[in-house]
C-alpha cells in the first residue's frame, strides 16, 4: 500500500487551543457565541444570541444588480481549497501562533507543542482595486495598466480571453454581481450586549476609510471587500434597561429622560474606549497598547491590504489560466547547494507580508 502524503506526528487538529474550539454545551460560549447565537449538536441546547440584522434595503434598487457576460456568463479564474498539509502555511512553531522559521524540516511540523497559525483571512486587493479598470468586464488582456517601477498588476479574477473557452468543472462562471461602489443600509439591533461586547462591534462601524471587511465567495479573487459605517444623524440608538422601561411607563407622553441614552459620536467613543482598554488585559498583555496587539495589526492590515497584489502562490508572475499552484508549493520545497527554499506564510502584523515566485 502506497502512502503519497507524509504523516506528522500530531493532527492539525489536535494542535487547535481548547478556548477557540466549537462549543459542545452552554457554558462554553464565547463572546462571538453570545453574540451571534449558537446552536449545539443532538441535545446541547440552542442560544439565541443578542444581535439581529433587520431588511436591508438598497436605495439603488434593482440597478444595484449588472449582468456581465453572455449567456454562460465570465468565467472566474480556478479558486483553491484549503490544504492542511502544507504545514508551513497552518502550522506554527509555537502556541501563540509564530510562523515557523525559514528552512524548518517538514518532519518538525505539526509537533505537540505547536499550535496553528490562527484564521485563514484574505487581504483587501488594494493595489489592483486602486486602478480603475480592474473590475472592467470588457477589457481582454488580463494585465492591468500598472504604474512604472511598480510591481506589476492583473485582474486576478477572470480568465483571459484566450482561455475563456478551455472551461472545466474547476471553474466558476458569474453571469451578475453588485456593482462596486453600491450602498445599502440596514439595521443592527443590540439586546443585553455587555459594553465591552458592544465598543468591539461599535469599534468595528468606526473603522478608517481606508479599511474593509471580507464577505461572501470569491474573497481570494478580491469580490466581498465592504465598509460599515453608522447612518448619520439618527443612525445611533442605544438605550439601557432603565431608558428602556422609562419610554414603556409614559404610554406616548413625555419622555422622563431616565436611563442612559446613546446617540452622540462621544458615547461611542467612550464605550470605544472600554473595548480598546479590556482587550490587552483579555489577551493577557496589559501593558501593550491596543494598536500594538498583533492581532489588532494583522487585522488592520488585511482590511486596508497593501501595495503588494494579492493572489494565490505561483511560479510566474503572470496568472496561469489552469491553476497549477501546487507548482509553488512543490518549488517551496526546494532545500539544495543552490537553492534554499521552504518558506513560511508570512506574519500578517509584519510590515512585509510577500512571497517570492517561484520557478
Amino acid at each position: 500500500m502506497l502512502i503519497p502524503r507524509q504523516l506528522f506526528s500530531t493532527a492539525p487538529s489536535a494542535l487547535l487551543d481548547e478556548s477557540v474550539r466549537p462549543a459542545t454545551a452552554l457554558s462554553q460560549l464565547s463572546p462571538a457565541d453570545r453574540l451571534f447565537g449558537w446552536v449545539g449538536q443532538g441535545d446541547s441546547g440552542q442560544y439565541k444570541g443578542q444581535l439581529r440584522i433587520g431588511s436591508t434595503h438598497c436605495p439603488e434598487g434593482a440597478n444595484a444588480i449588472e449582468r456581465v457576460g453572455d449567456a454562460r456568463g465570465v468565467p472566474l479564474v480556478i479558486l483553491g481549497a484549503p490544504k492542511p498539509s502544507q504545514a508551513r502555511f497552518y502550522g506554527a512553531n509555537d502556541r501563540q501562533g509564530t510562523p515557523y522559521p525559514r528552512g524548518t524540516d517538514k518532519a518538525a511540523m505539526y509537533c505537540p507543542n505547536h499550535g496553528l497559525r490562527g484564521r485563514k483571512v484574505y487581504p483587501h486587493h488594494k493595489a489592483q482595486s486602486d486602478v480603475n479598470d480592474y473590475w472592467d468586464v470588457s477589457a481582454n488582456p488580463p494585465l492591468l495598466n500598472s504604474q512604472p517601477g511598480q510591481p506589476r498588476l492583473y485582474r486576478e479574477w477572470r480568465l483571459p480571453a484566450n482561455a475563456a473557452a478551455q472551461r472545466s468543472d474547476q471553474n466558476r462562471s458569474i453571469t451578475a454581481w453588485v456593482r462596486p461602489g453600491v450602498k445599502f443600509c440596514f439595521d443592527l439591533q443590540v439586546t443585553n450586549v455587555s459594553t465591552v461586547e458592544l465598543g468591539a462591534l461599535l469599534w468595528l462601524l468606526s473603522l478608517d476609510n481606508d479599511c474593509y471587511l471580507r464577505m461572501g465567495g470569491g474573497k481570494p479573487l478580491g469580490f466581498g471587500s465592504v465598509r460599515l459605517s453608522v447612518v448619520e444623524p439618527a443612525g445611533l440608538d442605544l438605550r439601557d434597561g432603565a431608558a428602556i422601561r422609562s419610554d414603556y411607563a409614559r404610554f406616548g407622553g413625555p419622555s422622563t429622560a431616565e436611563g442612559r441614552r446613546l446617540r452622540s459620536n462621544d458615547d461611542v467613543q467612550a464605550l470605544i474606549a472600554v473595548y480598546r482598554g479590556d482587550l490587552p488585559i483579555a489577551l493577557r498583555s496589559p501593558h501593550a497598547a491596543f494598536d500594538d496587539l498583533p492581532i489588532i495589526k494583522a487585522f488592520l492590515n488585511a482590511s486596508r491590504g497593501g501595495g503588494l497584489p494579492v493572489h494565490y502562490p505561483r511560479t510566474q508572475v503572470a496568472p496561469n489560466p489552469s491553476g497549477e499552484n501546487y507548482k509553488w508549493f512543490v518549488a517551496n520545497e526546494t532545500d539544495s547547494q543552490s537553492r534554499h527554499e521552504r518558506y513560511s506564510l508570512p506574519n500578517l502584523a509584519a510590515a512585509d507580508r510577500g512571497l517570492w515566485v517561484l520557478k
